[in-house]
């Protein structure tokens, strides 16, 4: 049957245990120094990309706040163009009504002068007829008279 030898177990134990070391030192420690260089690879790797994740984030926040401070600055540079543009129409509109007021008391003084001047040679005119009629006036005194004297000196 079987026959258990003392001997045979202790060299078979003897030997599993030379085996386990030479196992434990040149395939044990390689493969679990590989194991654990993989496994701090993956670490270093998610490290990176926690880092690589929240720098991305903090770019995303500086794009984000330089986005918002650059609609700011567009809006303001639209309200400045439209202030100034404003204050263009109001300083051309007040130049334009100014123009027009000055064009205004030129064409009533020119209107005056030329009312001046059309009163005054009417009235030359009216003095010239009335000299003309008085004159008239009188060549016909005259010979009213003339004739007058003419008739009366001849009822004489």
């Amino acid at each position: 049957m079987l026959d258990i030898d003392p001997y045979t177990i202790l060299w078979t134990v003897v030997n599993l245990l030379v085996l386990y070391l030479l196992m434990r030192k040149f395939l044990f420690g390689p493969v679990n120094a590989i194991l654990d260089g993989r496994a701090k690879a993956i670490e270093d790797g998610l490290t990176q990309a926690r880092q690589q994740q929240e720098e991305a984030q903090q770019l995303h926040s500086q794009y984000e706040a330089e986005i918002a401070q650059s609609k700011d600055e567009a809006s303001q540079i639209i309200a400045q163009a439209k202030a100034q543009s404003e204050a263009l129409y109001q300083r051309t509109l007040a130049d334009a009504q100014a123009e027009a007021k000055k064009l205004l008391e030129e064409n009533q003084e020119r209107n005056l002068r030329d009312r001046e001047n059309m009163l005054r040679s009417v009235r030359q005119e009216v003095a010239q007829l009335a000299v003309v009629a008085a004159e008239k006036v009188a060549v016909d005194s005259n010979q009213a008279i003339d004739s007058f004297l003419q008739e009366a000196g001849d009822q004489k």
